[in-house]
């Protein structure tokens, strides 16, 4: 059984007062350990702050993962006496289970009102209401003011066409009122932090906690329902109020738990060094090792750097994101980012890379008027500067320009109702896999190559291909779409032959996606279930190190041969010089999937070691100088990572932060033993 999240406000009733009514806020997650939810805590903070409310409900929070099932459901509502409303923040993930909860909620108590809100059905009455009938009251864009105003309104059995910016029943028909203001002052906004919402025990017991310093966006992303629905200025809540908050939210997180800044573009202000500055202050003061999330500014500049460097010097952040989506001009203008720079890109790249700063770029596949071809460009783009590509799929999102109808039918575009994870069924959403520049096959083709650029760039054969690209001109997604060729039909594991077919397979038709396969080649290792197909293959290919290293040379020697009858000339010697060095690397994946700390040499020419450096590939901390003709050393995983599970480490690699060259410690001759980071 899930622990069910609650937190309860108001004191208890005294001997024969009246009892209060019982207020449900409800929101389902698809993160693990995850029990604060920043949209609930404002409804409830908010309405607890007007008496009128706190001396009549008692509001309840539960966030609840989704991976319980019907039986949790079940328990939830069991656990409850008859509500006098129920209330549900939906998002595409959670869509489904919230739905389904609120029928359940009106098929046992008719008489209780039914509430909805959030990003997947504001604005969509006429939908959700036909697909809920059971509901009573939609809230459109912020829910804080709304939700208090009816939460008043239902008390006094009062009319609900007075209150503005909600949709709901009335005679049989649904009804929809004038929109509601933007909330321009936050201050109105209750803090869930700074008020008894949630208890210490119950911050301290989540592993993220959703943190908002600032409202809007000031672009419009035709993808993206943030900017594009909204193209709202950016609303700042108060600066002392948010240290306030900091502190007490940095006091009692646990170690290593995640704090998401959830602002739109986080550095587009300038008080936002002042924010990162005492994130690091308060770290330092509470003894705390966080994980600081963010979405950074889309037209990053120099504060992105100082920020960004500031954080990462204090062990704070992973990697950072430098949001492109795509480098295609025709199809930023379709998406409505031409405003966005690229060349900004190139040039944070260029600083982050010289700072030994992680960076990650967001791509997408499947935009309107993006190619195969236009798409490959992009990631060949990324990886020749030494990036990070994270990939993902077009999910077409309600209330943004790609989701009308003539935008649709300008484009052609084709959608498939599917988990946007293969691997992941319980992630549906409306997936875009077809349009008029990109056939449903070259889509499949697409979220495969996605897989094989992570598993041998990334990962693998990270510092081979690098020196075969730099030495034949040979584009870096030539040799990974090769070498996933090489896995599907040459390589003489057939279970990991099985594994990569198995994903055009399933991204062809999600029905075919062979799990029990899956589990077959990975066991018990997935604790996260995400991209289980990389997560497989990867275990799969360092069971050991003579399995890891038969297969790596196996994979070098193909392709070698593959690019020779194209008339490429390999030098082998700077090749495979660099490939002990990425065998050398799996040392610490095996530290984590099976807590071997087992150590690894290397010897890699330094005409080879110097592309390696130049390429970011290998942390520019390590001075090789002054060591003759080859660059020789250990490596071995530091001992935390016995604790890291491999199938979070491996995530980490797929979304940009983790990085087995940098995550090692490395001893080079007549140097002590270093770990890149601190360097």
């Amino acid at each position: 059984m899930d622990t069910i999240h609650v937190a309860t406000a108001g004191r208890p009733s005294a001997p024969g007062a009246a009892r209060k009514k019982s207020v449900q806020l409800v929101e389902f997650t698809a993160m693990h350990g995850v029990r604060y939810s920043v949209t609930l805590g404002y409804l409830k903070a908010t309405s607890v702050a007007d008496p009128i409310l706190d001396e009549s409900c008692e509001f309840r929070i539960s966030v609840r993962e989704q991976s319980g099932g019907a039986q949790a459901m079940t328990e939830l509502l069991d656990s409850w006496d008859e509500p006098f409303a129920v209330a549900l923040t939906v998002f595409f993930w959670n869509r489904a289970q919230s739905l389904e909860l609120a029928r359940q909620v009106k098929q046992r108590w008719p008489n209780c009102r039914v509430v909805v809100g959030g990003n997947d059905v504001s604005h969509q009455q006429d939908p959700l209401f036909t697909e809920a009938p059971w509901v009573d009251v939609l809230v459109h864009g912020e829910g804080e003011l709304r939700f208090r105003d009816l939460m008043r309104c239902f008390l006094a059995d009062g009319d609900l066409a007075t209150i503005p910016g909600i949709s709901h029943w009335s005679d049989g028909v649904v009804v929809t009122n004038p929109d509601a203001d933007r909330i321009t002052d936050l201050g109105q906004v209750a803090s869930p932090i700074l008020t008894p919402v949630y208890s210490d025990e119950e911050i301290a017991g989540s592993s993220m906690i959703v943190y908002e310093t600032n409202r809007g966006c000031p672009y419009k992303c035709a993808f993206c329902y943030w900017g594009g629905a909204t193209n709202s200025k950016v609303r700042q809540f108060d600066l002392d109020r948010i240290f306030d908050e900091l502190d007490r939210l940095i006091r009692l997180m646990p170690t290593d738990a995640t704090l998401f800044i959830a602002d739109a573009n986080f550095g587009i202000l300038a008080r936002d060094r002042q924010i990162a500055e005492h994130i690091v202050e308060l770290c330092r003061r509470h003894d705390k090792r966080l994980i600081i999330s963010t979405n950074w500014a889309k037209n990053s500049n120099d504060r992105i750097v100082e920020i960004a460097s500031m954080l990462h010097a204090a062990d704070l952040t992973g990697a950072i994101t430098l949001s492109a989506q795509s480098f295609d001009t025709e199809v930023l203008k379709i998406a409505n980012r031409a405003n966005i720079r690229t060349d900004h890109y190139r040039r944070l790249l260029s600083r982050f890379r010289e700072l030994d700063v992680p960076t990650y770029t967001d791509l997408i596949w499947g935009l309107p008027g993006e190619t195969y071809e236009s798409y490959l460009n992009g990631v060949e783009e990324v990886l020749t500067a030494g990036g990070s590509p994270v990939i993902y799929p077009l999910l077409l999102l309600n209330n943004t320009d790609y989701s009308r109808e003539s935008f649709q039918d300008k484009h052609k575009v084709t959608t498939r109702w599917m988990p946007c994870d293969v691997t992941n069924p319980e992630l549906v959403a409306d997936v875009v896999v077809a349009h008029d520049t990109m056939t449903v096959e070259e889509w499949v083709h697409g979220m495969g190559f996605r897989v094989a650029m992570t598993l041998f760039q990334k990962i693998l054969l990270r510092c081979a291909l690098r020196v075969i690209h730099s030495t034949t001109g040979v584009r870096m997604v030539e040799l990974c779409r090769k070498l996933w060729t090489f896995l599907l039909d040459d390589c003489a594991d057939p279970f990991l032959r099985a594994v990569a077919r198995n994903v055009a397979a399933a991204h062809d038709e999600p029905a075919a996606l062979d799990m029990a396969l899956l589990k077959t080649v990975i066991g018990d290792q997935v604790i996260v279930p995400e991209e289980v197909h990389f997560q497989a293959l990867l275990c799969r290919a360092i069971t050991t190190e003579r399995a890891t290293t038969d297969l790596l040379n196996a994979a070098v020697d193909w392709l070698c041969a593959e690019l020779a009858d194209s008339g490429f000339e390999v030098d082998r010697v700077l090749v495979d010089g660099a490939l002990t060095l990425d065998i050398a690397a799996t040392t610490i994946l095996r530290a984590s999937m099976r807590g071997d700390l087992d150590e690894a040499q290397f010897a890699v020419p330094r005409q080879a070691w110097n592309l390696l450096v130049a390429a970011g590939d290998v942390p520019s901390s390590l001075d090789a100088t002054g060591q003759g003709s080859t660059v020789r050393g250990t490596v071995w995983a530091p001992p935390r990572w016995v604790h890291y599970p491999i199938s979070v480490y491996a995530l980490s690699i797929w979304h940009g932060t983790g990085r087995p060259l940098h995550d090692l410690l490395f001893a080079l001759p007549d140097r002590l033993p270093v770990h890149p980071l601190t360097v």
